[in-house]
């Protein structure tokens, strides 16, 4: 999966051969919105706001289809969740569970989270991260705000990450996670 984030809380994901744009209206200026927008295969607009409820505490990703399913079918499509006020959950074929958390502390979360991908958005990012490793543990959290705030977060959770994976986003750089 490929994660470019533009400022804000304006997302374009590459994943599972489907792109994902997240809160195109958002975008910052100097940024062409009909641009970021071609050949996106899924807008989720206002953070999510209008998407189905779930459950993030009994929810689980989907197993693996195989080939000759992903042919025919929405079993091959991106689906994306709304798992509380400012979180918004993408479930893809073969890929980690991704999640973006926008000023807001992640909700209770299964089992499932070990494998995330976790983006928080906005501020108060160490704290926040913090309080998703003490919660949920994912396997990767990508930071999106100010240059402060990241810098604050690296140099306070540096040392206590126990095998969580912590990295930053740049406003139009393309990161793999």
């Amino acid at each position: 999966m490929k994660l470019t984030w533009f400022g804000n809380s304006t997302f374009r994901i590459h994943i599972s051969g489907q792109i994902v744009l997240i809160d195109a209206e958002g975008v910052p200026d100097g940024v062409e919105s009909h641009e970021l927008t071609s050949g996106a295969d899924l807008l989720i607009p206002d953070f999510g706001s209008a998407l189905a409820e779930m459950d993030p505490s009994g929810w689980t990703p989907r197993k693996p289809v195989r080939l000759l399913d992903t042919l025919e079918g929405p079993e091959g499509r991106v689906e994306a969740r709304k798992a509380g006020e400012g979180c918004i959950v993408l479930d893809a074929p073969d890929e980690a569970p991704l999640m973006f958390l926008r000023d807001a502390d992640a909700p209770s979360f299964g089992r499932w989270t070990e494998q995330a991908v976790v983006v928080v958005v906005g501020t108060q990012l160490s704290e926040r991260t913090e309080r998703l490793q003490e919660g949920a543990r994912p396997k990767l959290v990508a930071l999106a705000g100010d240059n402060a705030e990241i810098d604050a977060a690296f140099e306070h959770l540096g040392d206590q990450l126990s095998g969580m994976g912590l990295i930053a986003l740049e406003p139009g750089l393309a990161v793999e996670a």
